[in-house]
């Protein structure tokens, strides 16, 4: 088999490529791993390890409780509580509040405090 060397324009290369990765971006927005869904599912025991493990230390009774309530993102699984990994980093990451944000917060309201006396 010979090696063939074509000449071509930048343009005409561009095209080709973007021809190729045009046809197969469909199938790979489609390709999910399957085990990569089971390793992001977490049962109430390992969430709380992976929340606690995040800095958010929580009970079985305080897990469900914010589950009845939907303060937490979650899914069931038939009778099950199913909790997925990147949703808790989001949803932690968002309870948790900047320390410098805080006394910003902190300032403005005693200053809206004096100017109301």
């Amino acid at each position: 088999m010979a090696d063939k060397i074509i000449l071509t324009s930048r343009e005409e290369l561009e095209g080709y490529i973007y021809a190729a990765v045009r046809s197969i971006v469909p199938e790979l927005a489609k390709y999910k791993v399957p085990a990569e869904d089971a390793a992001d599912a977490l049962t109430v025991e390992a969430a709380i390890c992976f929340l606690e493990g995040l800095g958010y230390p929580t009970t079985p009774s305080n897990l469900y409780n914010l589950a009845y309530y939907r303060k937490i993102p979650f899914k069931k699984v038939r009778r099950r509580l199913v909790f997925s990994r990147r949703e808790l980093s989001i949803w932690v990451q968002s309870q948790t509040q900047d320390p410098n944000i805080m006394k910003e917060n902190s300032a403005l309201h005693i200053a809206e405090s004096a100017n109301r006396k």
